[in-house]
């Protein structure tokens, strides 16, 4: 009994550590991009412009122009006035552009607004613009509330959620010299799939992972589902980071860092898979500890993945809703077989304490 409450007062410890760190929704989302149903999307730039690229990031969160021509290229804000510049001489941003302004709100603010599609037909009265270089370089990424959906649901998609609709088009405006084009997209309503198949995958997973407690040797087997667990969220995440097309080192830090409480279950999953091997006290409670983390912060904390149509993934998204039910069935399947092998082996803990006596 004793080695019982250990184990669940090192899994109430998890809890609180996931709860903790876990961000309102979506804790797994280390991009700060949570799956949606709205899917963004680049038509055309007209006329086109040799040497210039216009792609979206994370899921149309972020936008990014790379100009390798020999003149420089000006993005216009949301009121057309220059906001950006790139070219030749690096990147540069107009302090008195409005759209400083407005893409340096809080999320939650934005989200309380309505999503800016279109530029206005007439330019604002602006003063010249005071460029500051911001950097080297050749591409520019910045976040536009053109090119996303904020806010509640539109009437179309609220009175039919199961069809598809195009619920705003947009527009970005760019110069470069005396030439004027125009940057065209259009925003997708996409009905996410059921999440009722992952679910079930999650809970077979879960039934046979609690059945090899049940074996006469259940330490190899449990230690091979740790390292799956273990090998499923490391892909899971880097997938998840190399969606923002950001610099490795950048991704790198950024899983590490913004998913501590995954990194903390791959350590401690880690360091379980020997010992687990051996049968040992150890081995299984680093084993429940690891899958409950795991389950709870990647699995749990990413479950809108299984009902979201756009998934910010570098691989397909299935890929990731796969990960998502795997992790929670293997996560949670691991917690509850290292508590049944423990009540029904006893011994266990007057076996690891004789061992640490001697």
């Amino acid at each position: 009994m004793l080695l019982l409450r250990r184990l669940g007062a090192a899994i109430g410890a998890g809890l609180v550590l996931v709860i903790s760190a876990a961000a309102p929704a979506d804790a797994h989302t280390i991009t700060g991009v949570a799956p949606t149903d709205y899917k963004s999307e680049v038509i055309a730039v007209s006329p086109a412009l040799p040497g210039v690229r216009f792609r979206l990031l994370d899921l149309g969160n972020r936008v990014e122009l790379t100009n390798t021509g020999a003149v420089d290229v000006v993005v216009l804000g949301y009121q057309n006035e220059p906001y950006l510049r790139v070219g030749p001489s690096g990147v540069f941003e107009n302090s008195r552009s409005p759209s400083v302004a407005l893409n340096k709100v809080t999320a939650t603010t934005i989200a309380s607004t309505t999503t800016t599609t279109a530029p206005p037909r007439t330019a604002a009265t602006l003063t010249p613009p005071l460029w500051h270089r911001t950097g080297g370089g050749r591409s520019v990424r910045w976040r536009d509330r053109r090119t996303r959906w904020e806010g509640s649901a539109p009437p179309a998609v609220s009175a039919a959620p199961g069809a598809i609709h195009v619920v705003a088009e947009w527009l970005v405006g760019l110069q470069r010299g005396d030439g004027a084009a125009t940057v065209t997209g259009r925003i997708t309503y996409v009905p996410g799939p059921s999440s009722l198949p992952w679910l079930l995958i999650s809970g077979v997973l879960l039934l046979a992972i609690v059945g090899c407690g049940l074996l006469r040797r259940w330490g190899p087997p449990l230690s091979a589902v740790v390292a799956l667990l273990v090998a499923v969220d490391v892909v899971h995440s880097f997938g998840i980071s190399a969606a923002s097309h950001d610099p490795l080192l950048t991704q790198a830090t950024r899983i590490v860092l913004g998913g501590i409480v995954a990194t903390l279950g791959w350590i401690v999953g880690a360091a379980a898979i020997g010992p687990l091997q051996d049968g040992r006290e150890g081995g299984l409670v680093g084993a429940a500890v690891a899958g409950f983390l795991l389950a709870a912060f990647s699995g749990v904390g990413d479950f809108s993945v299984l009902n979201r149509s756009q998934v910010p993934f570098a691989f397909a998204a299935s890929g990731a809703r796969a990960a998502v039910a795997v992790t929670i069935g293997a996560g949670f399947g691991l917690a509850l077989a290292a508590l049944l092998v423990l009540r029904r082996h006893p011994e266990l803990r007057t076996t690891e304490h004789a061992e640490t006596a001697e």
